[in-house]
C-alpha cells in the first residue's frame, strides 16, 4: 500500500484526535460553553463545521515537511531517519534478522548513512506490501502526524486562549496537555520507524538463501 493510501486512512485517527484536543482544552477554560457547543452541535450548522476540522487539521499538518516531522520524532539534525542505521546498528539490534543470510541477499552492508537509508528504502519498496511491513509503516506515519500536529498546538493552543480572553491558569493546562501529547506520540513513532526498518531487514533477511555446507572431503583410500 502506497503512503499516501496509508496517510488517507490515518486522517480519521487524526482528526479525531484534533478534535478531542479542541474540545478538552474548550471545556477546560471556558466551561459554560461546553452547553452552547452541544446545542451547537445538535442544529444544522455542525455540517459546516464537522466539514471545517478535517481541512484545519490538514492544514496545520501540512505546515511541518516530512524532514522537520522526521526532526520533532527522532530528535536528530542529520540523518535522521533509522533507515540511516539500518545496517550499522539496527540490524544487531533484532534476534529476528539473520545477519548471515540477510548478507546473501544484499552483499557486503554499506556504512555511510546515505548508503544504508538507500539501500534500505530499496529493501523496503520490494516488501511494503507485507502486513507487518504495512502496519508498522501506518502506525509510524500517523504518530509522526501527531507528533507534528501536537508540536504545533503546543504554541497554537496556549496564545489563542489567550487571545480570546482565558485565564493564563488555562493557557499553561493547554501547554503542558501538549507537551504530554507531544512526547508520547513523538516516542511512539519512534518505536514504530524503528520497528518499520527491522521488519523489513527480517523479512529479507528470512528469504536469503541458506549456506550449503561443505562437501565432505573424500579420504583416499
Amino acid at each position: 500500500m502506497t503512503k499516501g493510501a496509508l496517510k488517507a486512512q490515518n486522517a480519521t485517527w487524526v482528526w479525531g484526535v484534533a478534535v478531542a484536543d479542541a474540545l478538552a482544552l474548550v471545556a477546560f477554560a471556558f466551561p459554560s460553553v461546553v452547553d452552547q457547543a452541544a446545542s451547537w452541535l445538535s442544529s444544522g450548522s455542525r455540517l459546516g463545521g464537522a466539514a471545517f476540522v478535517p481541512v484545519a487539521v490538514l492544514l496545520l499538518t501540512s505546515l511541518v515537511p516530512s524532514d522537520a516531522k522526521a526532526v520533532l520524532v527522532f530528535w536528530r539534525i542529520k540523518e535522521v531517519l533509522p533507515g540511516h542505521r539500518a545496517f550499522l546498528t539496527f540490524v544487531h539490534k533484532d534476534s529476528r534478522i539473520d545477519i548471515e543470510r540477510l548478507r546473501m541477499v544484499v552483499g557486503q552492508f554499506p556504512e555511510t548513512p546515505r548508503d544504508q537509508n538507500t539501500l534500505w528504502y530499496r529493501l523496503f519498496k520490494q516488501v511494503e506490501g507485507d502486513a507487518g511491513v504495512s502496519q508498522a509503516h501506518r502506525h509510524f506515519l500517523l504518530f509522526r502526524d501527531l507528533a507534528a500536529l501536537s508540536f504545533i498546538l503546543m504554541i497554537v493552543a496556549p496564545v489563542t486562549l489567550l487571545a480570546v480572553g482565558a485565564a493564563t491558569e488555562a493557557a499553561k493546562f493547554a501547554l503542558w496537555i501538549m507537551v504530554v501529547q507531544y512526547l508520547a506520540t513523538a516516542t511512539a513513532a519512534r518505536f514504530q520507524g524503528e520497528r518499520l526498518v527491522c521488519n523489513v531487514l527480517a523479512l529479507k533477511g528470512a528469504s536469503g538463501a541458506a549456506k550449503k555446507p561443505k562437501a565432505a572431503s573424500k579420504k583416499a583410500s
